[in-house]
């Protein structure tokens, strides 16, 4: 059969896998993101970095969900139910 191989893959997955899941826990809980470290700027400016860090996360879970329905995908075959995601 032709393309790449599927234990290569496996792994490329779980690798990417691992390593969104670990950047996403670094950024809700490795990172100090506090209202008050944006108060002397003024208020728009706590709004948009919490709206820019609102997105990044929306963009990080794109990534998360991506590596964990090839992953099942690999595993089982077929795409998981929406529910399963």
């Amino acid at each position: 059969m032709n393309g790449s191989d599927e234990d290569r893959l496996r792994r490329q997955y779980n690798d990417l896998f691992c390593a969104i899941s670990d950047a996403k826990t670094k950024l809700h809980y490795g990172i100090d993101f506090h209202q008050r470290d944006y108060y002397p700027l003024g208020e728009l400016v706590w709004s948009e970095a919490n709206l820019e860090r609102e997105e990044i996360k929306e963009a990080m879970n794109k990534v998360y969900q991506y590596a964990k329905q090839h992953m099942h995908y690999l595993d089982y075959g077929k795409e998981p139910l929406p529910d399963e995601s």
